[in-house]
């Protein structure tokens, strides 16, 4: 349908693309205003755009997607690994997380922003639900923002391993919902990405 439109995307994403991206969340429970989703180029630079509107330095799940940390980076912020449970990758043990910001705190640094994934690149798992839960509250009672990567959420999983959820829908006001589209929705060789504020 969309072969015979020639014009750009406005910057931020069209008018027909947010909200069908608002649609997208609408569907899974996250009720969602144009207002509050953004479009761009891919993932990384809604990463970078986040990072920096946020300011501080930045949590990761080790292991975690190897885009993540080069956007802190480009920032000039640092970026501090936290160990993920055995069971699964892309969200930090909770008392892990918890033991990362006490020690950047007391050495000067300012953590700020979480990101974590729920459908996780590296390691192929799915965190259960009360994992999921504990890091999220976690990060809340530490004041961190979270930054989810659900660009994987739409491939195949093993449904009777674990529930999929993402952490928008235990927090909505703290948590950013990205979604890189190459992903499960299009070609690799076409990048675009949305996000959920």
């Amino acid at each position: 349908a969309a072969a015979g439109r020639t014009p750009a995307e406005p910057a931020g994403g069209g008018p027909a693309l947010l909200d069908a991206a608002s649609g997208y969340w609408a569907r899974r429970g996250l009720p969602v205003e144009r207002d509050q989703v953004v479009a761009a180029p891919g993932a990384p630079p809604l990463l970078l755009a986040l990072t920096a509107a946020l300011g501080g330095d930045v949590l990761l799940p080790r292991p975690c997607a190897a885009w993540w940390a080069p956007q802190a980076r480009l920032l000039g912020r640092d970026a501090y690994h936290v160990p993920t449970p055995a069971e699964c990758g892309g969200v930090p043990d909770p008392y892990a997380l918890l033991e990362t910001v006490r020690r950047v705190r007391e050495e000067g640094g300012r953590p700020r922003l979480l990101v974590l994934s729920v459908a996780d690149d590296p390691t192929a798992t799915v965190p259960p639900p009360e994992v999921l839960h504990e890091a999220v509250e976690a990060a809340a009672g530490e004041g961190l923002h979270v930054v989810s990567d659900e660009t994987w959420r739409d491939t195949l999983h093993h449904p009777r391993d674990t529930v999929l959820i993402g952490p928008a829908e235990m927090d909505h006001e703290r948590v950013t919902v990205l979604c890189d589209l190459a992903g499960s929705f299009l070609p690799p060789a076409l990048p675009a990405a949305v996000a959920r504020f």
